[in-house]
């Protein structure tokens, strides 16, 4: 098999037969097999998935759990019976469309340092217009074929992995229980072996998350406890800020070259630029490109007005630095000269 499509399943029967159906109808001409996860379904989900054994291209494994062992422990359990040299790691909540899986195995074929590729969605930001049906938005998205964008860590509602990177950093971590950052935890571990989680810009799935009283309750719970987890052992992600005030050639090169290192270790970095300024391609690494018309006001407003504040902020001239000093109060951020 080319590729284990490993899907945990806890009741949502309608969104888990559309799921499927997606993926029988949109990943048409692959080597693939479905492994589900049956985490205790009620009896109506339960029977269909034990129909889907019945489809036989393309094959199916089902495994029942007597009891909701949750996300983690049902995506581990999958990887255990699988033997493809690729995973993908799929909630039951989402739609794939045409061609995704193909091209996400593309983009993981294009280096041998990608490890971990998520498609586009609107998990991620890639949203269709209002009123435009998910199908025809997927659809405007495949020239963008064979494009890719590094992740700062890749997201667990879809997530393709080579075998390879599961055999050097080992599964998903089941300290993070039910679920909530064991993919970032994971992303993380495999940067550490030197592997890039990317954004395979061509391919997409539409992630439909249902939401009830009970469940965001849950969720908030196990959020917070597993960030706790989490900023324990990898750290908090810092914020930084650019701003391309007074600057090089060498310089830009510098700050170039710390960005993508800050980006890589799961950090937010912002360049705050008088018009259009090349930099690293990156998820986590941003550009606000502003007029030279008042520059610096538009750059301080800008500041300030973030809602989520700024760690350090680095400028190139004494001047800028001393007037961000004196509003510190407000953006509460170190200033730093680059």
């Amino acid at each position: 098999m080319k590729c284990d499509i490993i899907i945990p399943v806890w009741n949502q029967l309608t969104f888990t037969k559309d799921c499927i159906n997606s993926i029988l109808k949109n990943t048409e001409g692959m080597d693939y097999q479905l492994i589900v996860i049956d985490n205790a379904s009620d009896d109506h989900t339960k029977k269909y998935l034990e129909e889907l054994k019945n489809i036989g291209n393309p094959k199916v494994t089902l495994v029942r759990n007597d009891k909701n062992l949750g996300f983690v422990k049902a995506a581990n359990q999958g990887i255990g019976v699988s033997h493809a040299p690729y995973i993908c790691i799929l909630n039951n909540d989402t739609l794939v469309m045409k061609g995704c899986l193909k091209e996400m195995i593309r983009i993981a074929d294009m280096d041998r340092d990608i490890g971990i590729v998520n498609p586009s969605s609107n998990n991620l930001g890639q949203k269709p217009a209002k009123g435009q049906p998910v199908e025809f938005y997927a659809e405007s998205l495949r020239n963008e074929s064979g494009k890719f964008v590094e992740l700062g860590a890749a997201i667990g509602f879809c997530m393709l992995i080579k075998r390879e990177v599961i055999e050097k950093v080992g599964t998903f971590d089941e300290i993070y229980g039910m679920g909530n950052f064991e993919d970032t935890d994971f992303s993380r571990r495999a940067v550490k072996e030197g592997y890039r989680p990317v954004r395979a810009c061509g391919a997409y799935v539409y992630h439909r998350e249902s939401s009830s009283f009970n469940k965001m309750k849950a969720f908030e719970n196990d959020f917070k406890r597993n960030k706790e987890i989490y900023e324990f052992r990898w750290g908090k992600p810092k914020r930084i800020a650019y701003v391309l005030d007074s600057y090089d050639n060498n310089i830009l090169k510098r700050l170039k070259m710390e960005s993508i290192r800050l980006a890589r270790d799961s950090n937010w970095v912002w360049y705050f630029s008088k018009g259009h300024v090349d930099i690293p391609l990156h998820s986590n690494i941003i550009c606000n490109e502003i007029t030279p018309e008042n520059f610096y006001l538009k750059a301080i407003f800008d500041i300030l007005k973030k809602k989520k504040k700024f760690d350090e902020i680095f400028v190139g001239t004494e001047n800028l630095g001393k007037i961000l000093g004196r509003l510190s109060f407000i953006h509460k951020a170190k200033i730093k000269y680059y």
